[in-house]
This record gives C-alpha cells, sequence and structure tokens, in this order.
C-alpha cells in the first residue's frame, strides 16, 4: 500500500502582505521629499490594488492560519491604502482649500497610533517587523505633524523615514520569502527580540481572546486542562 501523501504547508501570506505595504510606501514617498506633489495621483491605483486588496488578501489567509497579529496587520493596512486612494480620488477635492491640511492630518493621525501599538506586539516576533513599524510609526507621526504644521521641512523628513520603512518591509518580504522556499533559515529576520520580557508573564495563565465570553473561557480552560 502507498504512504498517504503528506500534506502541503499552509501558504505564508507575509511576504506578499509586506511587498504591497513597502511598495506603496516607497512610491508615496517620492512625492514628499521633492517630486512635485501634484503627481501623488500616480500611486492612487498602486494603493488601491497593491497596498489595498492584496494585503487585505494576505489578512485573511493570516486569519485562516490562526495568525492574530498578520491578520490585524494586514487587513488594518489594507483598509488604511484603500480608504488612502478613495480619500485622495475623492474626498480631498471636495474639501475647503484652507482645511485640507487639517483634514489630511486628521486622517494619519489613528493610523500613528494604530502603528505604535502594533510596534509593541512586534516585540514578541522579529527584529526586523520591530524596524519596519518603528520606522512607520515615525513615518505616520511626521506625516500627521507636517499636515498639521504645514511644514515642507517636516513632509520632507516623513518622506524619508517612508523610504527607509519601504526598504525594511521589503528587507522581511524577501527574507519570508527567500526563507520559505529554500526551507531554511538563510536570510536573518532576528526572532523574538523582546524574549527578556517573558519572564513578566511566566506565572500568567494562558490569554483568551479579548472578545471571549465568560463561557468560552471557562470551556477553552477546561479543554486546556484536558490536553494537558
Amino acid at each position: 500500500m502507498a504512504a498517504p501523501a503528506r500534506p502541503l504547508p499552509s501558504p505564508d501570506a507575509a511576504p506578499l502582505g509586506l511587498a504591497g505595504f513597502g511598495t506603496t510606501t516607497f512610491m508615496l514617498s517620492f512625492f514628499y521629499v521633492g517630486i512635485d506633489p501634484s503627481l501623488t495621483p500616480a500611486v492612487f491605483p498602486v494603493a488601491l490594488f497593491f497596498g489595498g486588496v492584496i494585503q487585505l488578501i494576505a489578512g485573511w489567509v493570516e486569519f485562516r492560519q490562526g495568525s492574530t497579529f498578520g491578520a490585524t496587520a494586514f487587513s488594518s493596512y489594507g483598509a488604511f491604502w484603500i480608504a488612502y486612494a478613495v480619500y485622495g480620488m475623492a474626498v480631498e477635492p471636495r474639501l475647503p482649500p484652507d482645511q485640507v491640511h487639517i483634514a489630511n492630518g486628521l486622517f494619519n493621525l489613528p493610523w500613528a497610533v494604530l502603528t505604535l501599538y502594533l510596534t509593541v506586539a512586534t516585540l514578541r516576533i522579529s527584529g526586523v517587523l520591530l524596524a519596519a513599524f518603528m520606522c512607520a510609526t515615525v513615518t505616520f507621526t511626521l506625516f500627521t505633524a507636517a499636515n498639521f504644521m504645514q511644514s515642507p521641512g517636516v513632509f520632507q523628513w516623513a518622506g524619508g523615514f517612508g523610504f527607509l520603512t519601504a526598504l525594511i518591509a521589503w528587507y522581511a518580504s524577501f527574507a519570508a520569502l527567500i526563507n520559505g522556499t529554500w526551507g531554511r533559515h538563510l536570510v536573518p529576520t532576528f526572532p523574538d527580540p523582546g524574549k527578556r520580557l517573558a519572564h513578566l508573564a511566566h506565572h500568567k495563565s494562558r490569554p483568551h481572546s479579548i472578545t471571549a465570553s465568560a463561557g468560552e473561557k471557562e470551556a477553552g480552560d477546561e479543554y486546556s486542562g484536558y490536553r494537558r
């Protein structure tokens, strides 16, 4: 009797999602470091499809694989890039010209906050993601400040950090793709840089979903006890 076929490993959506984020960020950054900002609409198609739709797909795959961080990050940034494209094409042209900078600042502000707390989560994932999200946090923060202040100099700094964010995201995508296709860690990703913080939770129970009901938590505890 022939041996049963080994199941194929689940596909890793991270290289695709990181490529979409890095590519769109790279393109957008050009328009804040010297290239005519009126050409920014050239980014919208890439933002809508590669940065947006593709990252939403990556987020969906991460949900299926049980990756809470990957699902949250890719789905959120996929929604961001779609919203950015729609905002730029349909909303911003209709705003009062003297108030556009305020609206732009308000558009970027919550994403700076979101990226900041996602950065904390990357401490238990990899050093390369920690670096990417730290740079992304700085980028969003500078974009927010630049819009509120209407400062060309701050915009240029934001664009510079945008390039750095994109390059690190591309590196992370490259590392995940190469390591996955070769089946070994050829390209370093510096896993679990915050492992020294693990001692803070040594005597804590395993976390449940923050959205789980009391009944679901009790059932989960019983199941965990049975498995042990």
